[in-house]
């Protein structure tokens, strides 16, 4: 028997609003959809600005000054430019724009889930760019590794210094002494694998997972058995590993 997969390629195109003109209406998309960078392709992000009265905004002033509309890329906590990039016109009378992106403008980013803005310039002034019903100005971006994935080098797990281990001459009858490991920040990947050597170890091992920095950890193998029961389960942002 042979399968089919349907596949597809198009243009992204996102809304966006400005303030221009004196119309009384508050014209606002309702939200901005997530837009995706693939790393290791060339990818291209349309935008189209509109105004209070959801009509096109004429830019070919600004291809004309050669000014620029920047586009922005930001970690997740908005602290970080991760990278900026003029857009390109691609109907400027029809207010639309592209950014292009090529594999080495984002290669030495890792994938993330972060956020983007835009600027445009406006006579003397920079403003901003809304891209929901509530004046934001900020969107949402995912950086993937979807298409051609990115080696990500093994992180070696250890046990801090401040732990005190235990004595020299420990044995079965020693009082019971837990170890909490570093923590492994796994950039919310789907795929976690772990190699484990032992020397001489004797006690039970634990893989703990969180989707917070610093708390509510929980065992990541208590829950195998239920993964194929609740698909939807939370992926951990962190692991650790408890040494008992």
């Amino acid at each position: 028997m042979s399968y089919t997969t349907s596949v597809y390629t198009y243009t992204v195109r996102q809304i966006v609003v400005v303030l221009s003109g004196t119309s009384p209406r508050k014209y606002m998309p309702v939200y901005s959809k997530p837009l995706t960078l693939n790393k290791g392709v060339d990818n291209q992000l349309q935008f189209q600005f509109l105004n209070q009265e959801q009509k096109p905004v004429d830019l070919s002033s600004i291809a004309t000054a050669n000014q620029q509309i920047s586009f922005r890329a930001l970690n997740s906590d908005g602290t970080k430019i991760l990278f900026r990039k003029a857009l390109t016109p691609v109907l400027d009378v029809n207010g639309i724009f592209v950014l292009n992106t090529t594999p080495g403008e984002i290669e030495d980013i890792s994938a993330q889930q972060g956020s983007y803005s835009l600027e445009w310039p406006s006579g003397n002034l920079n403003l901003p760019v809304f891209v929901d019903s509530k004046a934001g100005a900020r969107g949402d971006l995912n950086i993937v590794d979807s298409v051609l994935p990115s080696f990500v080098p093994s992180q070696v797990v250890t046990i801090p210094n401040d732990q005190t281990l235990p004595n020299a001459n420990a044995n079965a009858n020693s009082e019971a002494v837990t170890f909490f490991s570093s923590v492994i920040n796994t950039t919310d990947n789907p795929v976690l694998s772990t190699s484990i050597d032992w020397a001489n170890y004797v006690g039970n091992l634990t893989i703990q997972g969180s989707t917070l920095v610093d708390s509510d950890y929980y065992d990541i193998n208590s829950l195998i058995a239920d993964l194929e029961k609740v698909k939807n389960t939370m992926r951990p942002a962190n692991t650790g590993i408890i040494y008992e």
